[in-house]
């Protein structure tokens, strides 16, 4: 059952779900005397981000449930189980934890907020615990937002924890300004603890709650893009040109990527195995034929065209066994989404005119989800047409990019990525540009007659 709710469809379960968070949480603060303005604040700032602001990546409904009843955890097992300081909350920690597996700063910025306050209310209605805790965890969230190396979290961690501090100190100092001799050392040691332990723990739960919630940071994607990789080292020695088609499909989609601002390391790294279900059958690959022998001239087009549909298949299958994220999977499972295979499609109908095929010679879906795998897919159609233009100067390669982003788009291919028309032209741009720096031409070298003269000469010299 699904109930419309300011344009969008929420399924009952979800629903569910989230009554069923609201009531425990509610339970909660009612057992331990905590402000219900602050859950209040947070179902309001939830439904703004939801349904007014729609942004994209947000958490499913169980997922935010289960990040919702640690942030309630949090402050609750710190103020009052060990009985610490609510500055010893590591509210900074999980911030942190959040902005590196959702890379939105604004949904960060709502759970900061509610667990800075919720610490603050536990600790007695502190003004200044909340105060210092949402800027050091804001400063964590914005330190540790698209980072890809694992010293970049502790530095994050450090200087947010220095922030907190640096903030708790001014509010809760009797001193002038400017005099340093009534430092709180316990104060300082305590955030900066707070922030650099956090982060250290962050780093190590990290790969539990990617696996928890199906996502996949850019750490890990960092690790998948290295071509040690079993998966990789297999692609490039069973099917090159499939690789080769790879890097390519891979440079074209970071930088179309980049171009609109999702996420290019995830585009990168999608593109890297998006075919890998090659490998199974490589031969049966133009990229991959030796030779230039076309092993489909003896098969019945409806033998062809299941080959090139088990590519998904065994890819998926591949990476299962390999235990790739599910993120990753989504690229090879999405990146043809429901297009047709043209070129035997037009073999069968040859064979049989009055035959119905296209349905038959469709690629099983689904289609691209989010803007990411679409780019990828794009990517793909077009480095493959690109290998069929016989002149590839700049007006050809632009009328072929275009061609092939019409196409996509009037067969309502990206009708579920959420990408818009501006962001298609920007990527349309940006393959264009790098097409053409791709096919660039050269001048042609004049041949070094010195060294020609100079071999003659030394002959001349043996013969007397």
């Amino acid at each position: 059952m699904k109930i419309p709710i300011v344009g969008k469809e929420v399924k009952f379960n979800n629903l569910f779900i989230g009554l069923i968070f609201f009531a425990a949480a509610s339970f909660i603060f009612f057992i331990y005397a905590i402000n219900f303005s602050l859950l209040i604040t947070a179902l309001i700032l939830f439904v703004y981000v939801r349904f007014v602001r729609k942004l994209d990546d947000l958490p499913s409904y169980l997922n935010l449930s289960i990040l919702g009843a640690i942030a309630i955890l949090i402050p609750l097992f710190t103020v009052i189980t060990f009985k610490m300081s609510g500055y010893g909350v590591a509210a900074i920690g999980f911030i942190m934890l959040v902005t590196l597996l959702f890379n939105n700063l604004e949904f960060s910025f709502i759970l900061a907020l509610f667990i800075s306050f919720l610490s603050a209310s536990i600790d007695g209605g502190n003004f200044n615990v909340g105060i210092s805790l949402f800027a050091g965890s804001l400063v964590g969230a914005m330190l540790s937002y698209r980072i890809r190396r694992r010293f970049q979290v502790i530095r994050a961690g450090f200087f947010a924890g220095l922030v907190q501090f640096i903030v708790a100190f001014l509010m809760e100092r009797e001193q002038s300004f400017f005099v340093l001799s009534g430092m709180d050392f316990n104060l300082l040691k305590l955030c900066l603890f707070n922030g650099v332990i956090s982060s250290f723990i962050v780093l190590g739960i990290l790969p539990v709650f990617e696996y928890i919630f199906k996502v996949v940071t850019n750490i890990s994607l960092l690790e998948l893009s290295d071509f040690n990789h079993p998966l990789l080292r297999k692609l490039i020695l069973e099917a090159p040109g499939t690789y080769q088609h790879s890097l390519v499909v891979a440079n074209l989609s970071e930088m179309a990527t980049e171009s609109i601002g999702a996420n290019s390391l995830l585009a990168r790294v999608g593109a890297y195995y998006h075919d890998i279900g090659k490998m199974v059958k490589p031969d049966y690959f133009v990229e991959n034929l030796v030779n230039y022998r076309d092993v489909h001239k003896n098969l019945k087009p409806s033998m062809s065209k299941l080959i090139i549909f088990n590519h998904v298949k065994d890819g998926v299958d591949l990476a299962a066994k390999h235990h790739l994220n599910p993120k990753i999977i989504d690229f090879i499972s999405q990146h043809h989404g429901r297009t047709l295979v043209y070129y035997f499609y037009q073999r069968a109908k040859e064979l049989e005119p009055d035959g119905k095929h296209e349905e038959e010679y469709r690629y099983p879906g689904p289609r691209p989800q989010i803007k990411e795998i679409a780019i990828v897919a794009l990517a793909d159609a077009i480095e493959a047409l690109s290998r069929t233009l016989e002149e590839p100067n700049p007006s050809r390669i632009e009328e072929m990019v275009r061609e092939v982003v019409k196409k996509r788009f009037m067969e309502g291919e990206l009708d579920e990525s959420n990408l818009t028309l501006k962001e298609l032209e920007k990527i349309t741009q940006s393959f264009i540009r790098i097409l053409n720096a791709i096919f660039h031409t050269r001048i042609n070298y004049p041949k070094d007659d010195s060294n020609r003269d100079n071999k003659s000469a030394k002959s001349k010299e043996n013969k007397s």
